[in-house]
């Protein structure tokens, strides 16, 4: 898998025109829209940057959004033909990290971008395996090596995307927890503000639990960010706070890849969209509501760091499912399942013997992370040449869903090995 992704993505970069693919797909691709938000900050005109329009159109009843300075900028970097806006829609604080690159050209930016995010990844690969004992039989290098064997890490390198600073994050909040730091954790957390939905799931269970000192730590580098933006980005905010009702609106446009989207939303857009937006929502809360009223039952039946076997296996849930009540989740965020599937590995001795379907179903979690995205673009190109309704099943969504209900249940009615095993660890 790994072999074959990596040789034709650089088939297709030398036999592609320009920074083009030989399928037309522009170098870096969400690279490039961070790379445009940082080199906007760098000219002094990030507000601008959000400067949008709406384009209608009839066969669509949400209306798309463009921008058109965006657009200018992208060709002057990948050609005047280019077309496929990859926008820069995050916050403009963000666009802080993102700057230090965009003082070079395109491409070495990109491969600067690579190799700053290969180190990310490193870390957190260090960081995990010095909290989890049963890591620490494999080489470091081997666990690395080992990450680029799940297809949405080689994604994630490929689009130039940002889910190994959010992986980083996630294992230091996940390592201060486990080691009585939460206000340390929190503040990690509270970093993910430039992606806050990834850190919804964490988020409601440290206010569940009561961990104020996390929950502090939290609001302190929040406040950090949003003070430093609303002093020195006034004017960036009020432009970002004007477009941002309408970015949900994206994940539906019709040039949007809603196929790749794997979260609650996605699985309920791509079902019942053509038939009804309104159900399409009903169904994201319900899926979203019912998600953490599991979490909110199992962790109220758990005591805080007690017994580390189960805590661990409840963070692994936690990260699970909260991923999928990110609205957009695309195939290339599920890397950061990487985390729990480490957490996994570590109590794998005590859950299988209970539920020996675990491996079967993290087997399932891995292929369907792999094809799960092109087998419903496969579904809704097919319901394209019948002519029938643009209906499709995100499978990759009912199965992760599924992989932590296993562990759910695991800890919900733990057998003495799993509840009484490992406390030390």
């Amino acid at each position: 898998m790994a072999v074959l992704t990596i040789f034709f993505y650089f088939l297709s970069i030398l036999i592609g025109t320009g920074q083009e693919s030989y399928f037309g797909v522009p170098l870096g691709v969400d690279f490039l829209a961070f790379y445009t938000g940082g080199s906007f900050y760098l000219n002094d005109n990030l507000d601008s940057v959000y400067e949008h329009i709406f384009i209608h159109q009839q066969s669509n009843p949400v209306s798309e959004i463009y921008f058109p300075n965006q657009l200018t900028f992208q060709q002057t970097i990948i050609g005047p033909d280019f077309n496929k806006l990859s926008p820069f829609i995050n916050p403009p604080f963000t666009a802080l990290l993102y700057a230090p690159f965009a003082y070079f050209d395109y491409v070495p930016a990109f491969i600067g971008w690579t190799f700053f995010n290969l180190v990310l990844l490193f870390l957190s690969v260090l960081t995990i395996r010095s909290e989890l004992p049963r890591l620490q039989q494999f080489s470091s290098i081997k666990l690395y090596l080992c990450c680029f064997l799940f297809f949405p890490t080689i994604a994630c390198f490929l689009y130039g995307q940002a889910a190994p600073i959010i992986l980083f994050i996630y294992c230091l909040c996940f390592k201060s927890l486990r080691n009585g730091q939460d206000f340390r954790a929190g503040f990690f957390l509270g970093l993910l503000l430039f992606k806050p939905q990834l850190a919804v799931g964490v988020a409601f269970i440290l206010i569940l639990k009561c961990r104020w000192k996390a929950i502090i730590g939290g609001i302190c580098s929040v406040t950090i960010v949003t003070g430093y933006a609303i002093v020195y980005m006034t004017d960036e905010l009020q432009a970002y706070f004007t477009i941002s009702p309408y970015l949900f609106d994206l994940l539906r446009a019709e040039y949007y890849p809603t196929w790749g989207i794997n979260s609650f939303f996605g699985f309920s857009a791509l079902l019942l969209d053509p038939v009804s937006i309104t159900a399409t929502n009903v169904l994201t809360v319900i899926l979203t509501v019912g998600s953490l009223s599991l979490l909110f039952v199992s962790w109220n039946k758990n005591t805080w760091l007690t017994d580390k076997a189960s805590w661990d296996i409840h963070m692994a849930i936690t990260f699970c499912w909260g991923l999928l009540i990110s609205p957009h989740l695309y195939y290339y965020d599920l890397m950061l399942l990487l985390l729990p599937a480490a957490i996994v590995t570590q109590h794998l001795p005590q859950l299988y013997p209970q539920s020996p379907r675990i491996i079967l179903w993290m087997t399932l979690v891995w292929v369907a992370c792999y094809l799960g995205s092109q087998f419903t673009s496969v579904q809704l190109k097919i319901s394209n040449l019948l002519e029938l309704p643009n209906i499709g099943v995100q499978f990759t969504t009912v199965i992760v869903f599924y992989f932590g209900y296993l562990l759910y249940k695991s800890v919900t009615s733990p057998p003495p090995q799993l509840s009484n095993s490992n406390n030390s660890t």
